[in-house]
């Protein structure tokens, strides 16, 4: 059998026949790793807090409550940064948790998180707002209620709250959004990451499910604007320590 001239073609009737197409390259499946991702790692902290915190507290009583969620979110905070090291390797993400985590230039930081902070403090004020308006009869999770309401010592229930905002940062603004930026860019991982944070903390009405939604595109955005995760760590942590004070303090005229 004759080799094929140059060029790998036979010739068909006077001209070179067109050679077959390669292959399409397939397709990255990020929508579906994306979200298998930030379900697993998120599962790690929130496991780990709310499961040791009811340990510690069932079964130690001398414990307070307030240094057994410490014990539990600073256990949450540990697990969480060995789970971005496993999986940001795994999936080369290429994250460096300690630059990460920078806030220079402070000034600049500074600012951004001034701005983010006080939209953030507008959504979830107008959003509380409608929902007290057109749901009244709205609770929050029991779980969450019968923790975020033990009283004890302000700085480990501050501290606490910090911790489990920087879980869940680590995770979805840290592993998730950067996996699907590197394969869709920052506009669908902004916003498919923030419907990953609105249906993973979940609601009973849409306004709640709408304004969770919102403050997860806040920090989606602080994130891009910063390089970093320490500003949406610090907005997230405000965020959840404003609220809790509310809930500690019984401080609802606000809303009326």
């Amino acid at each position: 059998m004759r080799g094929l001239p140059a060029g790998g073609v036979l010739p068909v009737n006077g001209s070179q026949a067109i050679a077959p197409a390669p292959p399409a390259p397939k397709r990255d499946p990020w929508f579906w790793r994306s979200t298998t991702l930030a379900g697993l790692t998120l599962a790690v902290p929130a496991l780990t807090y709310f499961g040791l915190n009811r340990i510690f507290s069932e079964g130690y009583p001398s414990l307070s409550a307030h240094m057994a969620e410490f014990l539990a979110a600073s256990a949450a905070v540990f697990l969480t940064i060995l789970t971005f090291k496993v999986y940001n390797d795994k999936e080369n993400i290429g994250l460096d948790i300690r630059s990460a985590f920078s806030l220079r230039p402070i000034g600049r930081s500074a600012g951004f998180l001034l701005l983010f902070l006080a939209a953030d403090l507008a959504v979830t004020w107008t959003g509380l707002r409608l929902i007290a308006a057109y749901y009244p009869d709205t609770e929050a999770p029991a779980a969450l209620e019968r923790l975020w309401s033990a009283h004890g010592n302000f700085f480990f229930i501050a501290v606490s709250t910090m911790f489990i905002a920087a879980c869940e940062e680590i995770m979805l603004r840290g592993l998730a959004l950067n996996y699907i930026m590197k394969r869709a860019g920052f506009m669908k991982a902004m916003l498919w990451t923030s419907f990953l944070f609105m249906i993973f903390h979940g609601s009973r009405n849409w306004i709640a499910m709408l304004l969770i939604f919102s403050n997860g595109a806040l920090y989606a955005l602080a994130y891009r604007h910063t390089g970093g995760l320490a500003v949406p760590c610090l907005l997230h942590g405000l965020h959840n320590l404003i609220l809790r004070a509310t809930v500690l303090l019984d401080f609802d005229p606000w809303l009326s």
